[in-house]
């Protein structure tokens, strides 16, 4: 019987992607904005993750089974005029193939996919699962049951209550931008929450609390950019008044975004206390062990962080694309299991996409005029490791690329955690704010002797906060933040063995088991994907000292080569 093959696609409003499943099994997944270079692919189809993903495992666009959206979009058009017709969506995902008869098609509820993702790849029989994102065709939270490889959805609730409009309008309002979640959650920590947080727990639920009703939704049919454009600003305008009575300002009227810490740390604190309250009703109706969570709002690590230390269940898994991104997953894994019996992947790490090798590397610093070395692993390890313990930062970029937005030790910039100067100096160079941290990578066999408590799962795709030990916070001050918290990476041998092997012999060099581990990217940029991507971004960014593609160490002249 010959491989069956499901291309599982998002082709929302953004982060579109692709991921290829064989028979069940993970091959690719590519994230739209990694290809195409423009931050989350606002309006791009993802025929270029289709493209790569396709590549990767060596078969044609004829090979494909069945394509599964992660949208039931089928009544909506995308754009002007252009529906999803079977030759729109031909031109879409395969613009270069004309004669291309379209796979059949198999449309999955967008809430169904982000579960599915979370689901059919945690590795187990039975779990609750959580679905927190900005909108779906017309929820935005859901919660359900898994079992007997069945996904159920118990609850939902409409877009008007929807947690990720909530923070998208709170960072809005702090002057950080619609995409500035991230920044809003980092800046929590230095910030005193207080009362009046517009999203509160009642019984049986939760409600966000607007000084002014919310506009009439759009029907389905009239959101004719996507759900996005055609829900969020009529949620975000409700919500303004209360925001108004947390910090009386406009937003942009000039105020630094730090003076916005208090504000900050208040709608934390209410998105926290509304999903612990969500999932401790969820685990009365569903008496499993097990919390599978997706959507745009797990992205909070410090809200995942705050549900593994709760206790509620003994296990949380977040896969490593929970954003919209990873509905590609989720969809293809739904189609593929309506063809049979099958065993999806468990996902342990996130070493999903397009790679790096060596000879690419090389190439591409010969054409930028870099000079290069190539080192076997042992030496590599020792050598970078040095470097690092030095003051140096290093662009590290090997093996395949990351899936999610958090870099896992395939496309990092490292640095010595030991010197707090090195947080200024990465924040600098990646033209980021002063008062952003950045994360440590921590072999997971030492986690305890620089964090205190439960890191859980998470931990391995950097998404949960946890507490750094107090005497660690002196070791490891580049990467402790304000509250005394980290966001940290579990580093595992088995999935990643050569940045295991950097952080180890870090670790017999400086007693630290960590290296300071942020995204090899620009503000403004995706993370780099290609060797060059990363040969651009380090001509670009004179402050980073070395870069390592592959086995290969670049440098701009010999003697920044190490010795």
């Amino acid at each position: 019987m010959s491989a069956r093959y499901v291309l599982g696609v998002n082709i929302g409003f953004h982060d579109s992607s692709a991921a290829l499943v064989r028979d069940g099994a993970l091959c690719a997944l590519v994230e739209q904005e990694r290809v195409s270079r423009r931050k989350h692919a606002v309006g791009q189809p993802p025929a270029e993750a289709v493209a790569a993903c396709l590549a990767m495992a060596g078969i044609s666009a004829r090979e494909v089974d069945t394509v599964a959206i992660g949208w039931d979009f089928r009544d909506i058009p995308l754009g002007r005029n252009r529906r999803f017709t079977t030759e729109g969506l031909r031109a879409m995902l395969f613009p270069d193939d004309e004669d291309l008869t379209m796979p059949a098609v198999r449309w999955v509820p967008h809430h169904v996919a982000h579960a599915a993702s979370a689901a059919y790849s945690c590795d187990c029989d039975e779990a609750a699962v959580l679905v927190l994102d900005g909108a779906g065709e017309t929820q935005s939270t859901s919660f359900g049951r898994y079992a007997d490889g069945e996904i159920e959805i118990l609850r939902e609730w409409p877009v008007e209550q929807s947690l990720g409009f909530y923070y998208n309008a709170a960072a809005e309002w702090a002057g950080l931008g619609y995409w500035g979640t991230g920044k809003l959650m980092g800046l929590a920590a230095y910030g005193r929450p207080g009362p009046g947080a517009p999203v509160r727990p009642v019984a049986g639920g939760y409600e966000l609390v607007r000084g002014t009703p919310t506009a009439e939704v759009p029907s389905r049919r009239a959101a004719t950019l996507g759900p996005l454009m055609a829900y969020y600003p009529a949620v975000a305008e409700s919500l303004k008044p209360e925001f108004g009575k947390l910090f009386p300002y406009a937003p942009r009227t000039g105020e630094e975004p730090i003076a916005y810490a208090d504000f900050a740390a208040t709608i934390q604190q209410g998105l926290e206390e509304t999903v612990l309250s969500l999932a401790a009703d969820l685990r009365r109706r569903v008496d499993t062990p097990v919390l599978a969570l997706a959507g745009g709002v797990a992205m909070n690590c410090t809200m995942i962080g705050v549900l593994v230390r709760s206790g509620l269940f003994d296990r949380v898994y977040v896969p490593p694309v929970p954003t919209d991104a990873g509905v590609s997953l989720g969809a293809a894994l739904v189609a593929a299991r309506e063809c049979g019996e099958f065993t999806p992947t468990r996902i342990d790490h996130a070493y999903w996409g397009q790679p790096i090798t060596t000879e690419a590397g090389e190439a591409a610093a010969a054409r930028a005029g870099m000079v290069h070395r190539r080192l076997g692993d042992d030496e590599l390890a020792r050598s970078v490791a040095g470097e690092l313990a030095r003051g140096r930062i290093v662009g590290w970029a090997r093996g395949r690329a990351e899936i999610g937005q958090r870099a896992l030790g395939a496309r990092s910039l490292l640095a010595d955690p030991r010197s707090r100067r090195n947080l200024e100096r990465l924040n600098v160079l990646k033209g980021r704010e002063m008062w952003r941290p950045v994360a440590p990578s921590i072999l997971a066999e030492h986690v305890s002797d620089l964090i205190e408590g439960p890191v859980g799962e998470p931990s391995r795709f950097m998404l949960a906060a946890a507490s750094l030990r107090p005497d660690a916070r002196l070791r490891v001050p580049a990467v402790t933040h304000v509250d005394g918290s980290a966001r940290p990476q579990t580093v595992h041998r088995d999935t990643n063995p050569g940045y295991w092997a950097l952080i180890e012999q870090f670790r017999q060099l400086t007693g630290v088991p960590a290296v300071v581990n942020t995204s090899f990217n620009l503000a403004g940029d995706p993370i780099v994907n290609s060797a060059a991507d990363a040969v651009d971004t380090f001509v670009r960014a004179k402050e980073i000292d070395l870069l390592v593609l592959g086995d290969a160490v670049v440098a701009r002249s010999e003697a920044d080569l190490p010795s």
